[in-house]
């Protein structure tokens, strides 16, 4: 097997790569040793920090320790058979002490990226990767709880899972998404407790968000907890305890009330999805795997893997400063990790996954420790392919939002607020285009004003929710690169009415710096999609797609496409700027979002 087989997404660099082992070899004057190979140095080959730096940058000083050579010298005698290899690639290459900078001619650069970004082939190179071909991978994201309100921190997890899908697909993995719906436990029991006391207007059909209603019954049902007086407090308890044991034990006017509104927040969840364009093959409940949790405790109490402590059972995990495992508690009921043991057991044999991704937030992080090191403990060998992708809170200005305390906005919320913003912007076209574009475009400019909002932050930081400066067309926002995207399409359908076409046979001729800093960025684009999947990051593709946006904003500033002082200029900078366009697009994509051709 060719050792780059999997690196053709970027070739300037497969061929120095090359072009680099063949310079070793002559420098060392007869056999490299064994662990320096094709992939060694194509790894060697670094992209600097700043583009004044080179397209490539080779550090020589592991070369100059193998061959025994002074780093500087080793840097000098490599550059004079690099300079000799007739590697189409090199443009030139610059001496810097042990250093060598390499720039990429761009006439090679253009004439085989450009192409390959217009006929679509080019986003199908990281799609061949032969091991993750042969790798199942499952993503598990949104998970809200049923009888409570979507608020704005679950859509972090749906954009984020969305699009992590998406990116994995895109790398060539065999995604399953998948949801993991909280459908039972002492919130429930609170919410039903509560409706059964309120005295407003009953929860209908006219109900328009009735996952919202019951989420403030839940509310409710804590403050009222909360106030009471001792004895009251375990009355209410005793009250809410009787029908949590009706809704396990499946029988009573509460398990009947509970199978009802249970799917009226399915309902409610389902509207947000395919508001949002994001799809799952398969939904787990946590009613499903409750029985199932408490058979593999019993299961691994046989293998002694779990003991006995006071009256709870679990295993110790402190060689990993984790603490006590706890998998039943004293009072025989099992812990929400319990429940995550026997889900996984699940995905492991029913679903035949290799890895599992968790998109759950920041404050689980200790959950999933535990939960993984149980599972590596009770002899799943995916175990140790399991990965939480952990993410801050989206708080408002003024700190944390809770459903518990009733301030959080809700999902539905944000999306009226921002849609509305929208439509602001939009009244200016209402006596050109038709209702259906109009609902249509406010549609794709809301959807992709909030998930850009919800990924252009790394996950770790938490988000300050901020509608306004999410609907901008102005600086980091969604809007702003869907408006960059739909002025590419309006040039190129302004060509074609024109009766101008665009032209690879003079891609030669593109040779301005704004031009060269654009194509690096088209280039750049497979090495950040896969640099977003080993990092579980799609803000680096949000990112990289808006300093793309930059660059073609520079391009679109400093030359001209369709007053190009020739035919055959003009001709190769609309092929530029289609193959702008598609990556553009190609990367909203990824992000989860749709921009519209026209704005």
């Amino acid at each position: 097997m060719n050792q780059l087989e999997n690196y053709l997404y970027d070739p300037a660099k497969c061929s120095l790569a090359e072009s680099l082992y063949k310079a070793l070899a002559v420098v060392a004057e007869g056999t490299l040793p064994p662990d320096i190979d094709l992939l060694v140095c194509f790894k060697a080959l670094e992209q600097p920090p700043e583009k004044s730096l080179g397209d490539y940058a080779l550090p020589c000083f592991r070369f100059a320790k193998a061959l025994k050579k002074i780093p500087n010298q080793m840097a000098e005698e490599l550059k004079r058979e690099l300079d000799a290899s007739s590697n189409p690639w090199i443009g030139s290459v610059i001496l810097k002490g042990a250093f060598l900078n390499i720039f990429t001619n761009q006439k090679e650069v253009s004439k085989n990226i450009i192409p390959l970004l217009i006929n679509g082939e080019g986003y199908k190179l990281l799609s061949s990767h032969s091991t993750n071909n042969k790798t199942k991978v499952m993503i598990e994201f949104s998970q809200p709880n049923t009888h409570k309100e979507f608020h704005v921190g679950h859509g972090r997890n749906v954009c984020l899972g969305d699009s992590l899908c998406r990116i994995f697909a895109y790398n060539g993995f065999n995604v399953i998404p998948v949801n993991y719906i909280g459908d039972e436990g002492t919130h429930i029991a609170k919410c039903l407790w509560a409706v059964e006391h309120y005295t407003g207007e009953p929860l209908t059909e006219k109900v328009e968000n009735k996952a919202e209603w019951l989420g403030q019954r839940y509310v409710e049902a804590n403050s009222k907890l909360k106030d009471a007086d001792d004895e009251k407090k375990i009355q209410y308890n005793i009250e809410i305890s009787a029908i949590l044991k009706a809704i396990e034990n499946k029988s009573g006017k509460y398990y009947e009330s509970w199978k009802i509104t249970r799917q009226y927040c399915l309902d409610d969840f389902s509207r947000i999805y395919n508001w949002l364009d994001v799809h799952f093959e398969h939904y787990f409940y946590e009613s499903e795997v409750s029985v199932a949790s408490q058979q593999i405790v019993d299961e691994y109490i046989a293998k002694s893997l779990f003991v006995e402590d006071n009256g709870a059972f679990g295993f110790d995990m402190s060689d990993k400063k984790l603490g006590f495992f706890m998998a039943r508690k004293s009072d025989g009921s099992t812990p929400y990790v319990t429940k995550d043991l026997a889900l996984a057991r699940v995905k492991f044999n029913d679903f035949d996954i290799d890895r599992s991704i968790y998109v759950v937030g920041s404050e689980q992080i200790f959950h999933f420790k535990q939960l993984f090191y149980a599972l590596e403990q009770m002899g799943f060998e995916q175990a140790k392919k399991c990965y939480h992708l952990s993410y801050g809170l989206v708080v408002r200005p003024e700190g944390k939002m809770s459903s518990r305390a009733g301030n959080s906005i809700t999902f539905l919320q944000l999306i009226n607020i921002v849609v509305d913003e929208v439509k602001i912007y939009l009244e200016k076209y209402k006596d050109e285009w038709d209702n259906a574009r109009l609902e249509d475009t406010a549609h794709k400019l809301a959807v992709g004003a909030i998930k850009y909002g919800m990924l252009q932050a790394d996950p770790n930081k938490e988000i300050v929710f901020d509608p306004k400066e999410w609907v901008s067309f102005e600086g980091n926002s969604g809007p702003y690169l869907m408006y960059s995207y739909a002025r590419t399409q309006s040039i190129l359908i302004k060509a074609k009415e024109l009766g101008v076409e665009l032209s690879l046979a003079h891609l030669d001729l593109l040779v301005h710096e704004s031009e060269r800093d654009l194509m690096r960025h088209l280039y750049d684009f497979n090495q950040t999609v896969l640099y977003a999947c080993e990092n579980y990051k799609p803000s680096t593709i949000a990112n990289h797609l808006f300093f793309t946006c930059k660059a073609y904003n520079r391009f679109y500033n400093e030359v001209s496409v369709m007053k190009a002082e020739t035919e055959d200029l003009r001709a190769a900078r609309l092929a530029l700027l289609n193959a702008f366009g598609n990556t553009l697009k190609k990367g909203l994509y990824l992000l989860g979002i749709t921009p519209p051709e026209k704005m």
